[in-house]
């Protein structure tokens, strides 16, 4: 410990400085912070201020109403394209009309129902005064109307398709009662029985056919067999 050298004692300063002097704040956070909103709110009024023009509605009122200028392409009536439009605008009024369904006109739906009902009803139904009067009444038609619908309209009536016909097509007749429409189903039912009993004929013809020939070729055999012993 005799070594070792004692340590030199601190001296704190005993006056401030001059220049700590100037740094003390005269005045508090609070007072800051509202002189700071005053300054602010004196700003926002003087801007106000300077944005008014008392002169504005003078100038307005000086313009007058503004004029729009026309546009650089001009429209012209003659223009093929809106020809074409118009046409095509025209078109599709006229369709949609024609399919709107109003008293003077029946749809597609009530047309088919009618000439369906027409098939399924016995020779001589259809010309019976109160099945007529039903059907006008039904279709809010008249009597020319519904006669020029069963003369000249149908729809059709499917056979069943032919057994020689490879693709199997069914073809379409025109049937005027129940009866007609059974009478063309016989008729087909009855061609294609005939094809058939004709194919199962030739197919007979046929394997009596081959069996008589190979019958013969047994016969031959032995006959030449017996030849050949002799």
């Amino acid at each position: 410990m005799g070594a070792q050298t004692s340590k030199v004692a601190r001296k704190l300063p005993t006056k401030a400085r001059p220049e700590t002097l100037h740094n003390i704040p005269n005045e508090s956070p609070s007072t800051i912070g509202s002189m700071a909103n005053a300054a602010s709110e004196i700003k926002t009024d003087f801007i106000e201020q300077e944005s008014r023009d008392p002169q504005l509605h003078e100038n307005l009122k000086s313009l007058g109403p503004v004029s729009i200028q026309p546009t650089i392409t001009k429209m012209r009536p003659s223009d093929t394209m809106l020809k074409i439009m118009k046409q095509r605008k025209e078109s599709e009024e006229k369709e949609l009309r024609g399919h709107t369904v109003t008293e003077e006109n029946m749809s597609i739906d009530s047309l088919f129902t009618l000439l369906e009902q027409r098939k399924r009803l016995q020779p001589g139904e259809m010309d019976k005064p109160e099945i007529r009067q039903a059907l006008l009444q039904k279709y809010k038609i008249d009597e020319p109307t519904l006669n020029t619908l069963l003369k000249y309209y149908n729809t059709m009536a499917i056979m069943p398709p032919a057994i020689d016909d490879k693709e199997e097509r069914r073809m379409s007749v025109w049937v005027t009662d129940k009866l007609d429409w059974e009478k063309q189903v016989r008729l087909v039912d009855q061609r294609n029985q005939a094809i058939k009993k004709a194919r199962q004929e030739a197919l007979k013809d046929n394997n009596r056919a081959k069996k008589e020939k190979e019958d013969g070729k047994e016969d031959q055999a032995l006959k030449d067999l017996f030849d050949e012993s002799y």
